[in-house]
């Protein structure tokens, strides 16, 4: 059985925290996030865990002293422990609370459980009955459209019972998570499997049977509609276990009314009335025009309708068994005053609830009828704020769907504008959240309260967040709203928000509003950070712009000292031991620093990422969203033995990228599959054949696919990029006699992560620009064309041949190539700039520099948009472009081996492109690779420089991004602006704890500026190297290890 330790990584990943959210911030709040899922599904609220209390619950034990038993003569005073003893001796009460909650959660599931199981049975027989009619019923019929609202709504429900299940399997494992570091015990395991795994609530083949259930007959039903010959027999599958079938009666079932149901809607009143009169007195008289009333009370003409009421066998009070809905609330969904005011002056029941909570009043609010709302607050003004089963006021629904006039009416009737309790919604949150003026305008005139929402977030904040209406800020600071205000998730102010989420319109106008640029978080970041780590350009230049928010954060361990130190604290001391008697055996952290040699590469597989859209875009988009609410998508390949791998949707920033390791790719497929999110029904289904990734010259490319239902209609499609990583074409370097890099990473008490102190590089590396020619021969050129005559064309369309005669023809000859074997190595920025002109292949230029100068090869290669807005394409392909680049090197390598066993010059590969950066990883362990990244450089002048060499190809993207590319990819480090990390310090912890070499490139900056001697004058603390406008990178000395 699947326990809630594996639901966990499903719940995190499946929270919905707004399309393309991180999710790091739930996994570091996930008291807040309880409490907003408690505002979700408040008709759950009262049953989750009670995380808030148990938390106060360890806290207030830990500091209670041990309180012996009575009979205990010994002695009657308590005596004061530590908090580790405290909470042993208090471990009881602990667990007696622990253990209420688990039978509270349990108990109510199984109350919500047999409810699902008596809704779907009754659903089932309705559809029983329709099916056993001879013909099928139009999609457009009432009584079609309410059995598939009911399956849908069956679905709804089923996924609010399993996310309540899920966050409470989450809350348990957290709160024992807790529990054991502070009594510094080993109880969430062994609690987790004996105790909490075993419960009813959490066994999910019975809710993931009662959604397979669901989505087949939904399936079937439309099928059926369709007028598709279905077999239908009502076998056993179809039987809900533990429910009684409810057996249809001919005439609730039968299609002997339908004629005159549409007779009604086309306004036949003769039919009409003939057919009442044919009734008669018969028993079932009033029952059937009942129906056929509340069945056309929406679209029927009202002289039909009229001539129904004038039987006198109308009952108002008739209510439809699916949905609960009376005439009422079909009158105030239509707009019908008519039939409102009628069944108003019958005395229907104003307060009658349907399957939602939802009272008539509420529908008037959502579809935006202002005079059903007059009629129905003046029969019953205490409705107005009746709450539905969402928690949903009347005047939160007109405030969600933007009725501006129907706001506008509800105030007129003095409509609470402020929660009473916790649990309620805040209107003006809300309309903040949507960004409607209007109704913001509306709500602060009647003086509302600014408060908090269970997030924690302010209105101000939700504007920011939004980003919807900047105009909206201005109206709060005008009503006294602080706009610096912190929020209580992450103590954001509201430029925070809109510095991470990009929102320049509305981070000028708080900047035009002169808030605090300088604020700091609770982790001692700024606004400056978050948007630079985000990758937001024009939010950092609007920083910039008002010379504050540099993102100073506090002091860091990590960058000011070489090697750890271990707090007394975590020396070990007196072994421990547990209550069942088993020792500790935790160690302390590791303070010895660890060498990884080398990378992970290809030897004889094939690579393949697949990447979903960009961060915040949706990859799997369906025609008709409201059909599919809660989905799951399975990536699997029957061509391979790759595990599935599961993504709940929408995906998430942190899991849109997948990746294979194959052995052939023209066997390779992969299938998409999408389920119900907690079934195993099959939703949809596309299939990319082997052509999509072969089929093309390039290594990489876009594609749509389109999803298909079972019975093979296009209900959506899926989009995504690939990338085609082959293994090197070639004799690679044998690591027996070719030593790999290294770099050591070590662990901090204060920071767990990874930490980069030291690596195999050092020394001064002359940067060469390389790219390929059309046949594929690595040559030396900074810039994507040559200008000829006033014709600029590009490298990659000439052949070498052509390349080196451009070259010889602009005055470039081999002798200066000749005169580089008797440079000194102390003279490589002369070196740097005499082979950015040189018009040199790469093996030329290894062949003649000296073999003590190191060299970083770095890649020019356009993205598929530079080619595109350039006209630089066809390039070759990207492997092609690895292949032919590692061979000119590799053989370099050899034939130096060859002159000298104690020495190989060493080679470090660049490039701003992520995909070469990728291909020549993945194709060989020795060399390592570093990503290069202009972000932040084009908000500074670049200064002039005689001896910089103007390049091509530098391209942005965010540090979050780069650090992630970097990280899955096994990358040596990153290469940032220097004007980034100056500004933004910060910066370098973060990547530095990810593990990673960071070199800050000072290119722009000429070396001929006063002060620049020292190579690391200026630079920021931490990086370990330097990039100079001279083209030298210099890496610190690497620490002894």
């Amino acid at each position: 059985m699947d326990g809630p330790v594996n639901w966990l990584v499903q719940t995190q990943n499946g929270s919905r925290l707004g399309r393309g959210r991180s999710l790091a911030p739930y996994l570091r709040k996930f008291g807040k996030h309880i409490q907003k899922r408690q505002l979700d599904i408040p008709e759950y609220a009262a049953s989750f865990v009670d995380y808030k209390a148990l938390k106060k619950l360890i806290k207030k034990l830990s500091a209670t002293p041990v309180i012996h038993a009575q009979n205990d003569l010994s002695t009657q005073s308590a005596e004061a422990l530590a908090p580790q003893a405290s909470l042993q001796a208090n471990k009881a009460t602990f667990f007696f609370r622990l253990e209420r909650e688990l039978e509270k959660v349990n108990t109510f599931y199984l109350q919500k459980q047999a409810e699902l199981k008596l809704r779907l049975d009754t659903l089932l027989d309705k559809k029983r009955g329709m099916q056993s009619r001879t013909s099928s019923a139009s999609k457009l019929s009432s009584r079609y459209i309410t059995l598939e609202e009911g399956f849908r709504q069956f679905s709804s429900d089923l996924n609010k019972l399993q996310q309540f299940v899920e966050i409470n399997a989450t809350a348990f494992s957290k709160i024992l998570k807790k529990w054991d570091k502070t009594s510094k015990s080993r109880t969430k395991e062994l609690y987790l499997s004996r105790a909490v795994e075993v419960q009813p609530c959490f066994n999910r083949d019975v809710i993931s049977d009662l959604s397979d259930q669901a989505t087949t007959n939904l399936l079937d039903l439309g099928a059926w509609a369709e007028g598709e010959r279905t077999q239908y027999t009502a076998s056993s599958s179809d039987q809900v276990p533990g429910a009684q079938s409810i057996q249809p009666t001919q005439g609730e079932e039968g299609d002997i009314d339908s004629p005159i149901v549409h007779a009604v809607k086309a306004g036949n009143e003769i039919l009409v009335r003939d057919w009442i009169t044919r009734l008669g007195t018969s028993a079932d008289a009033r029952d059937r025009v009942s129906k056929v009333f509340l069945n056309t009370v929406t679209e029927a003409p009202e002289s039909t309708l009229q001539a129904l009421l004038d039987s006198d066998l109308v009952n108002l009070n008739n209510t439809d068994e699916i949905n609960e809905r009376n005439c009422l609330h079909e009158a105030a969904i239509s707009g019908r005053v008519s039939v409102l005011r009628t069944a108003l002056a019958k005395h229907v029941d104003v307060r009658a609830v349907d399957v939602y909570g939802r009272i008539p009043l509420h529908y008037a609010c959502i579809h935006g009828h202002e005079g059903p709302i007059t009629d129905l607050l003046n029969a019953a003004p205490d409705t107005i704020d009746f709450k539905d089963l969402d928690n949903f006021t009347p005047l939160i629904h007109c405030v969600v769907h933007t009725r501006i006039s129907c706001v506008q009416r509800l105030l007129s009737y003095r409509v609470r504008i402020d929660p009473s309790g916790p649990s309620d919604h805040i209107p003006l949150n809300l309309a903040c959240q949507h960004g409607s003026v209007p109704i913001v305008d509306l709500l602060l005139q009647k003086r509302p309260q600014i408060l908090p929402d269970a997030e924690g977030l302010y209105p101000q904040h939700m504007i920011a967040r939004s980003g919807r209406s900047p105009r909206l800020l201005l109206m709060l600071r005008n009503y006294g709203a602080d706009l610096d205000q912190r929020d209580k998730l992450y103590q954001w102010t509201p430029l925070f928000h809109a510095a991470s989420e990009g929102h320049v319109e509305c981070l000028r106008t708080l900047l035009q509003c002169s808030v605090e640029t300088d604020a700091h978080d609770e982790k001692g970041l700024s606004a400056m950070y978050y948007a630079t780590w985000e990758g937001h350009l024009e939010c950092m230049m609007e920083l910039t712009s008002v010379g504050r928010g540099s993102g100073l954060t506090r002091p860091s361990p990590l960058l000011q000292q070489t090697a750890p130190t271990l707090p007394s604290s975590s020396m070990p001391g007196p072994m421990s031991m547990e209550v069942e008697g088993i020792p500790d055996l935790s160690l302390p952290p590791p303070i010895i620093p660890m060498r990884r040699y080398g990378h992970n590469f290809l030897d004889t597989k094939t690579f393949v990422v697949i990447s979903f859209g960009e961060p915040g875009s949706d990859a799997v988009q369906f025609y008709d969203d409201s059909k599919y609410p809660a989905a799951r998508l399975t990536i699997s390949s029957k061509s391979s033995d790759l595990i599935p791998r599961n993504l709940l949707l929408p995906i998430q920033d942190e899991f849109r990228v997948i990746s294979f390791q194959i052995d052939s790719l023209d066997t390779f497929s992969i299938d998409f599959d999408i389920f119900p999110t907690f079934g195993s029904r099959v939703i949809a289904r596309a299939v990319a054949s082997s052509k999509v990734f072969s089929g093309t010259t390039s290594s990489s490319g876009t594609w749509h696919l389109e999803l298909f239902d079972p019975r093979l209609r296009a209900i959506g499609r899926i989009s995504f990029q690939y990338q085609v990583i082959t293994p090197f074409r070639g004799v690679p370097l044998e690591i027996t006699h070719f030593a790999t890099y290294w770099k050591a990473t070590s662990q901090f008490v204060a920071q767990p992560n990874a930490l980069i102190t030291g690596s195999s590089l050092s020394g001064e590396h002359v940067r060469l620009f390389v790219q390929t020619t059309s046949d594929g021969v690595p040559v030396l050129y900074p810039q994507w064309t040559i200008n000829h005559y006033g014709l600029d064309v590009p490298v990659s369309r000439m052949t070498h041949e052509q390349f080196s005669t451009l070259g010889a023809q602009q005055g470039h000859h081999g002798e200066m190539l000749s005169s580089l074997s008797v440079t000194q190595s102390n003279d490589i920025p002369h070196v740097h700039q005499m082979l950015a002109a040189s018009f040199a292949s790469l093996h030329d230029a290894l062949a003649q520099l000296p073999s003590d100068v190191h060299v970083e090869i770095h890649v020019l290669y356009p993205t598929k948009i530079e080619e595109d807005r350039l006209l630089l394409g066809p390039t070759q392909n990207i492997n092609e472009v690895a292949n032919a680049i590692l061979t000119v090197v590799f053989n370099h390598a050899r034939h130096l081996r060859e002159q000298s066993d104690s020495f190989v010059r060493s080679v470090v590969f660049s490039s701003f492109n992520q995909d070469v950066c990728t291909a020549l990883n993945w194709k060989q362990p020795n060399y390592p690779v570093l990503l290069c990244n202009e972000l932040g450089a084009d908000t500074c002048m670049p200064a002039r420089d005689p001896q910089k060499v103007l390049s091509s190809g530098r391209t942005t993207i965010s540090i979050k991004e780069a650090v992630r590319i970097a990280q899955s990819n096994n990358f040596m480090g990153l290469i940032c602006s220097s004007h980034l990390l100056d500004r933004v310090p910060a910066l370098v912890e973060s990547i530095k704890v990810s593990g990673l070499v960071l070199i800050t490139d000072m290119s722009d900056i000429s070396d001929q500026q006063p002060g620049r001697n020292s190579p690391f004058r200026g630079v920021a603390k931490g990086v370990d190297g330097v990039l100079k406008s001279s083209g030298v990178l210099r890496f610190n000395e690497t620490i002894d290890i």
